[in-house]
């Protein structure tokens, strides 16, 4: 019920938030909006416990299309900059709980944050943004809360899709187990991403019904079906051969829609996680042989872009990539 009237984008990150496995905690400084109109400047507080849907929704807008955190803030050369980031949204739950009492009151917390994320990746010039959204594992769950989570994203895929166009921003669902995708979210997963495919400012992954292990199984059952057919001879596999099978390269999403944004095939330059813990979940194992990682403490929920850019600025000044040289 908290999320009868959400605003397009963030019904994107309540839909993300949702479905990680995780919880969250918010800074109440971050819930702060500033709207700044053309002869007042006027202070809304945003407060993921606010009861009243209506005014909660509005300041999500406003935030949206204000110039708030549009700004290159890093002062990092866009040479230096990570092309592409990776993130493990977790602590949604956990912080609902400590904070709500209520850990689905949490989602909402971690949504936020993740509409704010994206916002502030587009004004740092981040290409790829890729978020585990909703594991294989997560099927395991009860068929209520399954059932729940699906109806949320059924809902609101026409009203993501409207609002990505208006952003500039290229939508990807990323699969391993499409099979169990109810069919009128498999519809509306089509659609949006079909749409969305011209859009070129920044690519958001959105990894659902997603493993890696079964990513990379896949991607061997393909390359062994090529051989088959003669397609690609034994001795010609090669990691490049591999790599370009992962779900994460151009032109190789569940429907075959390609992103437009620059080098939207590249793998992760860096991984973040939150909550403190330190393992990958299953997350992009493949892609992650040579990203920078970084675990931080706080909830997702938490997060700030301060602490995106300190990741940022660390990764660029003090990270160094050697790739085994």
């Amino acid at each position: 019920d908290y999320f009868k009237t959400a605003s397009s984008f963030a019904s994107l990150s309540l839909l993300a938030a949702w479905w990680c496995s995780f919880s969250s905690d918010v800074d109440d400084a971050q819930m702060k909006i500033v709207q700044k109109d053309t002869d007042a400047t006027t202070d809304t507080a945003f407060d993921a416990s606010d009861e009243n849907e209506e005014v909660r929704d509005e300041n999500t807008r406003r935030y949206l299309k204000s110039s708030i955190h549009e700004q290159r803030e890093s002062g990092i050369d866009p040479d230096m900059l990570p092309k592409h980031i990776a993130v493990i949204m977790d602590g949604n739950r956990r912080y609902g709980r400590a904070k709500f009492g209520s850990a689905s009151r949490g989602h909402w917390s971690g949504s936020k944050t993740l509409v704010d994320f994206s916002k502030w990746c587009l004004a740092e010039g981040i290409q790829i943004v890729t978020v585990y959204a909703f594991s294989t594992e997560n099927w395991n769950r009860s068929a209520s809360e399954v059932s729940t989570l699906m109806n949320i994203f059924c809902k609101y895929c026409d009203e993501l899709r409207i609002e990505a166009l208006e952003r500039g921003i290229c939508l990807k669902v990323l699969s391993t187990e499409t099979d169990k995708i109810p069919p009128d979210v498999a519809e509306g997963i089509r659609k949006m991403v079909e749409e969305t495919k011209h859009c070129n400012k920044l690519t958001l992954n959105i990894c659902l019904s997603y493993g890696s292990r079964g990513e990379i199984v896949n991607a061997c059952k393909s390359i062994a079906a090529d051989v088959r057919d003669g397609n690609i001879d034994v001795s010609d596999i090669s990691d490049v051969v591999v790599g370009s099978k992962m779900l994460t390269h151009t032109g190789d999403s569940n429907d075959g829609a390609t992103c437009t944004t620059t080098n939207n095939h590249s793998d992760p330059d860096l991984i973040i996680r939150t909550s403190g813990e330190y393992r990958l979940s299953n997350f992009l194992l493949w892609q992650l042989a040579y990203s920078e990682m970084f675990f931080l403490k706080k909830q997702w929920p938490e997060l700030t872009k301060a602490d995106l850019l300190d990741i940022i600025r660390t990764y660029a000044g003090d990270r160094q990539r050697r790739y085994g040289k």
